[in-house]
């Protein structure tokens, strides 16, 4: 869970840096990814940072 604890804070660097909204996903295998905010296409929402 640390992991998942460290890329929601990267998430939320990205939303302040680019003023973009990003999400934190757990995808289908459960890997954890930091994207923008798009079609989830059957990951699992964890976190939702904005800018």
């Amino acid at each position: 869970m640390n992991n998942a604890v460290q890329l929601i804070k990267r998430a939320q660097q990205l939303a302040t840096y680019r003023g973009e909204t990003h999400i934190v996903v757990q995808a289908a295998r459960g890997q954890i990814i930091v994207m923008r905010e798009g079609k989830l296409r059957g990951a699992i929402l964890l976190e939702r940072c904005l800018p």
